[in-house]
């Protein structure tokens, strides 16, 4: 019974802290939490990280299948559309990963508004952008590095051309990001310092090029990596397109 009451506080814990602290800022509206940049928050996410090491392997295990399978399905993809191809995603993808992260950090959305949708750019402007300037508040972000872009999950459109089709990437960057009050220049939410970060980044093909369509939080990784991509039957369709 104590064991059995042991894991469940184990597991009370590992969740607390995996949700806890979720900074309103950065792209999405979200940052890491600032409690794992500390040293004890370190030495403490490296103990939950021996604790749960079997679910942790079980997590990149499924990943890593969900990536090879999109990758191959991406090459038989590009035969009907290059801009399908993987060195073409990745490039495009880099591209609006970077020029987003810098619209924010001008704290102007509509830079980037051929490179994300419509809504998206809006809505990241009204709910975080423009009411963190009534609350005299200011987003330090900037974004060092890609470290890597990874394919977890695919919904193909059966259209011409394969239009609105949507990839679900996890990507990895050296970021620093946190909010500070424009007077005192105080730090209000979240730590100075790059950090490697990763989010799902959600694109939309449309006319010819990858959009925004959403981010969200790592944690949905797996439920991403766990889902059966959607890819319509193309027998016969040889055309290049892009």
């Amino acid at each position: 019974m104590k064991k059995h009451q042991l894991t469940i506080f184990i597991t009370i814990v590992f969740i607390l802290f995996l949700f806890i602290d979720p900074v309103y800022a950065g792209p999405g509206g979200t940052v890491a939490k600032a409690l794992f940049k500390t040293w004890w928050g370190k030495a403490l996410l490296g103990v939950l990280t021996i604790i749960f090491l079997p679910l942790i392997f079980y997590i990149q295990v499924i990943q890593f299948i969900a990536i090879r399978k999109a990758k191959k399905q991406l090459a038989k993809l590009s035969i009907i559309n290059k801009d399908f191809s993987w060195l073409n995603i990745e490039k495009n993808v880099s591209n609006v990963f970077s020029r987003v992260y810098l619209a924010w950090g001008n704290e102007n959305m509509e830079e980037v508004s051929s490179y994300v949708n419509h809504w998206y750019w809006q809505n990241q402007q009204l709910v975080h952008l423009n009411r963190w300037k009534k609350e005299n508040l200011l987003n330090i972000c900037k974004l060092q590095s890609v470290s890597s872009i990874k394919p977890l999950y695919l919904e193909i459109s059966n259209q011409d051309n394969l239009e609105g089709s949507k990839i679900a990437f996890s990507i990895t960057g050296n970021i620093e990001d946190y909010l500070i009050d424009r007077d005192s220049r105080k730090v209000i939410q979240g730590k100075k310092g790059f950090n490697d970060e990763t989010k799902i980044w959600i694109m939309e093909y449309s006319e010819g090029s990858w959009l925004l369509d959403d981010i969200r939080n790592d944690e949905f990784s797996l439920s991403f990596a766990k889902m059966e991509n959607v890819v319509p039957s193309f027998e016969g369709k040889q055309t290049i397109t892009g």
